[in-house]
């Protein structure tokens, strides 16, 4: 189990179907969502699946060719009765094959999600757009000090158009935390400090580091459904600085909601 940071970029989408539009985007990636699961071969033919051979010398299916899926779903579903939802329930698609639903989700990456951030607000929004209504903020947090990255600095939102979002002064708030820890890090002699990257003896390098990975979070959806992440991705500079280039590339208009999932 574990937590992790997403950033959802919506089309130009109205706050108040903000929640609506990004529990959409999320859905196909649902741990548990059920999904056709087809057996054996995913035959076209359902002698070609073992189970239906089974259910032939079970006297469930007539015992001779040319079954249609159609009919085998109907005889199974009635004569063991099979209802919608039970797991051994058989499905015909729209392509007339014959599958049952599973919820072992091949795209799954979460289980549950919340905009409301644990750790504090994740992003931070333009001085002059304080007060618009199409920020994301809330007002209830009450992180620890020690996990809130932007612990202490104004004007933080988790989320809103792209237009009124400060990615600059973002990067360079967590550019000034890092130099901090790279600087104790330093006069104390202690181990290395790992979060939120390895530190390495070069202060410059951290600092380039830290402006990679102060916006990017674990996965990015974008608003074609496509989801990329650190751990797909292989290597987590080239997916910051893919990460990066896409969202500074965005319209003005643009959404960009920064969600904390759980998997």
């Amino acid at each position: 189990m574990s937590k992790f940071e997403v950033l959802v970029v919506l089309p130009p989408t109205p706050p108040e179907r903000y929640r609506e539009e990004l529990a959409a985007r999320l859905a196909p990636y649902r741990i548990e969502l059920e999904v056709p699961e087809y057996r054996d071969h995913a035959a076209e033919r359902p002698q070609d699946e073992g189970w239906v051979r089974g259910m032939q010398e079970r006297g469930v299916l007539p015992d001779r060719d040319g079954l249609g899926w159609a009919e085998v779903a109907e005889s199974v579903n009635r004569r063991l009765g099979y209802l919608p939802g039970d797991p051994n329930h058989v499905y015909v698609d729209e392509a007339g094959r014959g599958y049952f639903l599973s919820t072992r989700n091949p795209r799954g990456e979460w289980d549950y999600y919340s905009l409301h951030q644990q750790d504090g607000p994740y992003l931070l929004h333009l001085p002059e757009a304080a007060g618009d209504p199409r920020l994301l903020v809330h007002d209830d947090y009450e992180p620890d000090p020690e996990r809130d990255r932007l612990h202490g600095l104004p004007h933080r939102c988790d989320g809103g158009p792209r237009g009124l979002l400060d990615f600059e002064a973002l990067r360079e708030a967590h550019a000034r935390s890092v130099g901090r820890r790279h600087d104790e890090w330093v006069a104390s002699g202690g181990p290395q400090p790992y979060r939120p990257f390895p530190f390495t003896p070069d202060r410059a390098q951290n600092l380039a580091l830290a402006r990679a990975a102060a916006l990017p979070g674990y996965a990015l959806l974008r608003t074609d459904g496509s989801w990329s992440d650190i751990r797909r991705r292989g290597d987590s500079t080239a997916y910051w600085q893919e990460t990066n280039d896409h969202l500074d590339a965005l319209d003005p208009d643009a959404v960009v909601l920064a969600v904390s999932c759980h998997s």
